[in-house]
């Protein structure tokens, strides 16, 4: 069985993919709310779902990385301090809130997505950030 990476070097390929593509999405939904262009609603729409998506690809390789070298999911909690629970939690709470964008969006005031979504994404980069540190990346 050939591999052209190590098991570990695939997180750090998938990882950048969810960090982009939610700030950008978030960037597409803050013109949308400003600009009240649905085109822009269209691609930070379109940007969470795909964050959404190798969000989930970064996480089974996070598993994969965390049981060859890093280990820290043993203690999965506190949720602030653990990357890997931290990053779960957030890309769950984006799931939720892709769903009610969905299902919601002619219900709820487009002030109130934005703000949930300013709160997920902070929530998501503070993940990243303890991801970062427990690379010795920072």
């Amino acid at each position: 069985k050939i591999m052209i990476y190590e098991k570990e070097t695939y997180h750090f390929l998938f990882l950048h993919f969810p960090i982009a593509l939610f700030i950008i999405g978030y960037l597409y939904t803050f013109l949308a709310f400003f600009l009240k262009d649905d085109t822009f609603h269209k691609f930070g729409f379109w940007n969470l779902g795909l964050g959404i998506l190798f969000g989930i690809f970064s996480i089974i390789t996070g598993f994969i990385t965390d049981n060859e070298i890093m280990g820290h999911m043993d203690n999965p909690l506190p949720v602030w301090t653990t990357h890997g629970t931290h990053m779960i939690v957030s890309i769950l709470l984006f799931i939720i809130f892709f769903i009610f964008k969905i299902y919601f969006r002619k219900f709820i005031k487009e002030k109130y997505f934005l703000f949930m979504h300013t709160l997920l994404l902070l929530f998501f980069i503070h993940g990243t950030h303890i991801g970062a540190k427990l690379a010795d990346r920072i």
